[in-house]
């Protein structure tokens, strides 16, 4: 667990973090058991159906990355500090693949700062912000890093 949890609310409010770090754009997506597939699948009982909530740009705050109980943890993908609705909408490849930019940001500055990852938000956080938005690709390339546009300030 984190300092901060992402929930279902927040995402749909769009709350603004002032350590938005990684921008989420997935729907909200939840899988049910669907009951008329179970008689006509009998074998195989959940085949799914999904109801998905459409969600506007949505930053996700720095601290649900650094544990709260282990000092020299970060946290990305699947393990993030999020409830299990908020899960639906971070845990696509896109997103992981910024948490995983953002937080190997925040690990190079743990060790050139020699600080805990949960001290990076408090002591160095416009660096890791700048270095997200600029992302960590090839710098001849296009720009492909406009979907972390959520993290902005004016947002």
């Amino acid at each position: 667990m984190s300092d901060a949890v992402s929930i279902q609310n927040d995402i749909l409010r769009q709350v603004a973090y002032d350590d938005a770090s990684v921008t989420t754009s997935w729907t909200i997506d939840l899988h049910y058991s669907d009951l008329k597939n179970r008689r006509f699948i009998p074998n195989d009982a959940f085949k799914a159906v999904c109801n998905q909530e459409e969600i506007k740009l949505y930053p996700i705050s720095y601290r649900c990355f650094s544990s709260r109980n282990v000092p020299n943890l970060f946290m990305t993908d699947r393990n993030i500090s999020v409830t299990h609705v908020a899960l639906k909408t971070v845990r696509v490849m896109r997103t992981t693949a910024t948490m995983g930019e953002a937080v190997g940001m925040a690990t190079a500055m743990c060790r050139r700062y020699e600080t805990l990852p949960r001290a990076v938000s408090t002591t160095c956080l416009p660096e890791p912000k700048s270095l997200v938005e600029k992302g960590c690709g090839h710098r001849g390339l296009p720009n492909n890093q406009q979907f972390n546009i959520g993290c902005r300030k004016n947002h």
